[in-house]
């Protein structure tokens, strides 16, 4: 008996070997290198995402894998957790909090500038939808978190709150349900609570067409947990019924500079990020966009991932917009008088969600 089970087992063995050789033949990826490179911050990170795109049949097993263990139960793949009809990714926030050491830098940029400072804490989905998940994964204080953070601030910042309208509007398709963001709903609603409080009257929904960018989008929640009851996600973005006020964006990194005329770059949507069709994501140090409102005031924005999918909404107040990425400026060891004076903005706008604001170790870049 133990022989004949030995047999199975090689036999198995090969056929599984010769699956893999079959498909590294005959089965290569449809991502080219040239595609992701263009799309990635560093040649590392494009070789990583080449690697991942292109590994033969994962996408095959790694789908069967995640059916197979949705079929037995289970809900938890590591960070990602099978909320509903959706993937969250769970905070399991027991350790390692810099929120109030983070609130203290941005204390102290208030302290160094004469420029009003407003903050923005977003929730992610696993706060605004904590009811779906267990409570010792850790989501369902974030609105406490989100207050503490505020309490802590310096009577001069200003604070917004995005919980509530995010919350409220949690039936709707505010937040992505394969991946980590806010959807282009769910920052206009944050756009619509925040603007007013910057001095301006939010442009309503009705002066903009939406646009299917990508209907077929799976994130990299579901690259973690590829089961089956999960639909894919949709990626839209808003065009003003008017013409854009957008004449030019520039990007900066320490190698390489970029110069645009949208806020939207369709060449993301062929790499395996496509939500960096927002302003490429977190892949520059600092991104300038010029409108043609001349007289209208300038903005500074502190930024997580969050402020890329918000930042459209604004060009319709603003002069200039620019965009400065804090984990960035670590990377390449500068700090942010290195890249901009603040003192030169009308407003200094910081956009987080609270997981990533309170992980953060990186935010001593501002002093």
């Amino acid at each position: 008996m133990k022989k004949f089970s030995d047999a199975i087992t090689v036999v198995a063995f090969f056929a599984i070997l010769l699956m893999f050789a079959v498909s590294t033949l005959f089965f290569q990826g449809k991502v080219s290198f040239d595609d992701i490179s263009r799309n990635s911050g560093t040649t590392k990170e494009a070789c990583s995402e080449y690697v991942v795109q292109n590994f033969p049949m994962n996408s095959n097993w790694h789908s069967m894998f995640g059916n197979l263990m949705g079929f037995v139960g289970r809900k938890r793949f590591g960070d990602t957790f099978i909320a509903g009809e959706r993937l969250v990714k769970v905070s399991d926030f027991h350790g390692g909090d810099n929120t109030i050491e983070n609130v203290a830098y941005i204390n102290e940029l208030a302290a160094n500038t004469e420029s009003p400072i407003y903050m923005m804490l977003a929730p992610t989905a696993g706060g605004v939808y904590s009811a779906d998940i267990p409570d010792l994964l850790g989501c369902g204080g974030q609105r406490e978190r989100i207050n503490e953070a505020y309490m802590q601030l310096d009577r001069r910042i200003i604070s917004i709150d995005a919980f509530y309208p995010l919350y409220s509007a949690r039936d709707e398709y505010v937040y992505y349900r394969t991946e980590d963001l806010w959807t282009s709903f769910g920052a206009y609603y944050a756009y619509t609570e925040s603007v007013g409080q910057l001095g301006f009257n939010a442009v309503s929904l009705d002066n903009y067409d939406q646009e299917y960018a990508d209907a077929n989008f799976m994130g990299s929640l579901y690259n973690k947990a590829m089961v089956g009851s999960i639909k894919p996600d949709r990626i839209n973005i808003f065009r003003s019924k008017y013409q854009s006020p957008v004449t030019k964006v520039k990007m900066y990194s320490n190698d390489d500079e970029k110069e645009a005329e949208s806020v939207y770059f369709r060449s993301a949507l062929k790499s395996g990020k496509k939500t960096d069709i927002f302003l490429l994501g977190n892949r520059y140090i600092k991104t300038d966009v010029f409108t043609e409102l001349k007289d209208n005031p300038k903005l500074l924005i502190i930024k997580g991932s969050y402020a890329n999918t918000i930042v459209p909404f604004y060009t319709a107040h603003y002069s200039k917009i620019t965009m400065v990425d804090p984990n960035r400026l670590k990377q390449a060891d500068m700090k942010l008088s290195d890249v901009v004076d603040p003192d030169d903005y009308d407003q200094i706008l910081v956009i987080f969600d609270i997981d990533s604001f309170s992980r953060a170790s990186f935010f001593d870049t501002l002093t």
